[in-house]
């Protein structure tokens, strides 16, 4: 099973984007990512440069960000990312738990199973994210948590809202600089949010859901002053940085698993097969008991990417005798994954770079196998040295009743 999506969307089909769409995309994940800050310039032509198209759409999609609320535009200026003071986020907050608030106690009453799938989605994603200790993936995963409250309660005007107010809630969290007991914290606070949701315990559901919002809030005030101007600025977008190779280049180590790590490895697992379009049907427990078989009895190595303290990906490889050459040996590559928001970024090649230099010597074969219906894979290896050797193919025979 091969990671086909390391720097590519998943295999699923999705709708063709204008360039506009694309480029407006692109914006708010470097926003989103942190590599711009609140009160930091969009440099359109920096960042035109980087994307590989003219000027104009650059305009037009900071046109449509300021719409969201992502940008302000000041005239002779240019766009800025929004900065948020503190009468702002508070006036944020007291809205998002009057929304949530109301929200929750509807869902005690209204909430269908579709809707406790979707929360509980949301809160594998917290875990994961604090698990890896990933600020930027658990603010997706955190929005993503209290927007399927929101929808629980069935209140679409409720929930319209909270859609518009999400803008502005991910640019709160830039905000925060927060630690891994922090994050662990945020996924504790969500498990118990959903554990009183399953109790159908009214009074116990609002108190846990306010005191998480108002918690979260004087959090975020303490990085902020009165005006918003007491974050640090982020360096300079690098203009040459195209796919993202120089800004990730040596900085991605590679290191050797632990056993406490299997939980987190067994759920980027599950995204893994998920995202390529795999036909795996494992769970995320028997996936995490089969990295104890790969490692205690199978011979696989298991390795971590980390950027800095956050794990960004693994793979997962062994020696292997060479079938056409007993005596000799090849490189099986069985999983190589990065985490969804790094992906297009040039992380993955910066992590594979990083493998080889620990893990492989001069003269070694590396054989891997690519889903075929993730084309976006396939381009994503051919980029980073691999040439096609053979292909796998399968066919179902029918049974005479067919």
């Amino acid at each position: 099973m091969m990671d086909s999506t390391a720097e590519e969307p998943g295999a699923s089909p999705v709708k063709r984007r204008t360039l506009v769409e694309t480029v407006t995309e692109e914006i708010s994940q470097i926003i989103l990512n942190g590599e711009l800050r609140p009160g930091d310039k969009l440099r359109e032509a920096e960042i035109a440069e980087r994307l590989g198209v003219s000027r104009g759409p650059v305009r037009e999609a900071s046109r449509r960000l300021q719409e969201t609320g992502l940008l302000t535009g000041h005239p002779f200026r240019g766009s800025f990312v929004r900065k948020l003071n503190q009468r702002e986020v508070a006036d944020i907050y007291t809205l998002r738990a009057v929304l949530e608030c109301t929200a929750a106690e509807e869902a005690v009453r209204v909430i269908e199973a579709s809707d406790f799938a979707g929360i509980e989605a949301a809160l594998r994603e917290t875990e994961t994210a604090a698990l890896a200790n990933a600020p930027g993936r658990m603010i997706e995963a955190d929005v993503a948590f209290h927007a399927a409250l929101c929808r629980a309660g069935h209140n679409e005007r409720i929930t319209d809202t909270f859609t518009r107010l999400a803008t502005e809630l991910r640019l709160v969290h830039l905000m925060m600089h927060p630690d891994p007991e922090q994050l662990q914290a945020a996924a504790r606070g969500h498990a118990a949010i959903l554990e009183a949701v399953r109790a159908r315990s009214t009074e116990r559901l609002l108190a846990v859901l306010k005191a998480h919002i108002l918690d979260e809030r004087d959090i975020v005030l303490q990085y902020l002053g009165p005006h918003g101007d007491s974050l640090p600025k982020s360096a300079d977008l690098d203009p040459k940085g195209g796919a993202g190779a120089s800004k990730f280049a040596g900085k991605v180590t590679v290191r050797p698993h632990v056993r406490s790590d299997f939980p987190l490895l067994a759920r980027m697992n599950r995204e893994l097969a998920d995202d390529e379009g795999h036909r795996n049907p494992m769970t995320i427990e028997q996936m995490e008991a089969r990295f104890g078989r790969f490692v205690d009895e199978e011979g696989w190595s298991v390795d971590l990417f980390m950027l800095d303290d956050e794990v960004v990906g693994y793979a997962t490889h062994r020696r292997e005798p060479e079938p056409s050459d007993p005596s000799g040996e090849r490189v099986f590559l069985r999983q190589f994954y990065i985490v969804r928001h790094y992906r297009r970024d040039g992380l993955g090649q910066a992590a594979f770079d990083a493998l080889v230099a620990a893990r492989f010597r001069p003269g070694d074969r590396v054989i891997l196998e690519a889903i075929e219906n993730n084309p976006g894979g396939r381009v994503f290896w051919l980029r980073v040295g691999f040439t096609p050797y053979s292909s796998i193919l399968e066919h179902f025979v029918r049974s005479p009743l067919d």
